[in-house]
């Protein structure tokens, strides 16, 4: 008796604890609607002010790489639209239908395709004027960015070398 009585508080206090966390996360979840504040996109700009002076000063541009570095910066600059994509509710797009929402998915995408296509673009001139060790330097960079902003830590891949475990 003592027993189920012991285990029944340690369930109970453990779904305590964890409804406790849910609501929590509940009310942080819808905290930031619409678009970034003046304050927000003041951080950001600042953050990426420093982040180019850092690869600035790892790279070593020289006098002659300054006008490509000031093209390269321009060219991956964000640039938010004068006017965004126009989203649908949460009523209207539980109102399209399949196709319909295929075809708004294929247009985000497009966009997206368009933006990464102009980064490529942007990285490989650039890149063409940087010397060996520079490339060396940028690619170590770039590496650092996509863990930070894609989770890309190897950990998905098998062996050490990225192989599939068993495979050569």
């Amino acid at each position: 008796m003592f027993k189920l009585r012991k285990q029944l508080l340690i369930g109970v206090t453990a779904l305590s604890i964890a409804a406790m966390g849910l609501s929590a996360h509940a009310q942080t979840d819808g905290a930031r609607k619409g678009p970034p504040t003046q304050e927000q996109q003041a951080k950001f700009a600042d953050h990426m002010a420093k982040m180019q002076a850092k690869w600035h000063d790892d790279l070593k541009i020289t006098a002659a790489q300054e006008p490509a570095w000031q093209t390269f910066i321009g060219k991956i600059k964000p640039v938010r639209p004068a006017e965004p994509p126009k989203r649908p509710s949460k009523e209207e797009w539980d109102k399209l239908t399949a196709p319909e929402r295929l075809d708004h998915r294929m247009e985000f995408l497009k966009r997206a395709e368009a933006r990464l296509a102009e980064h490529t673009a942007a990285v490989k001139e650039f890149y063409a004027v940087l010397t060996p060790v520079q490339q060396k330097v940028f690619d170590e960079h770039f590496k650092q960015l996509e863990k930070r902003r894609f989770g890309h830590h190897g950990s998905h891949r098998g062996g050490p070398d990225g192989a599939p475990e068993g495979r050569p």
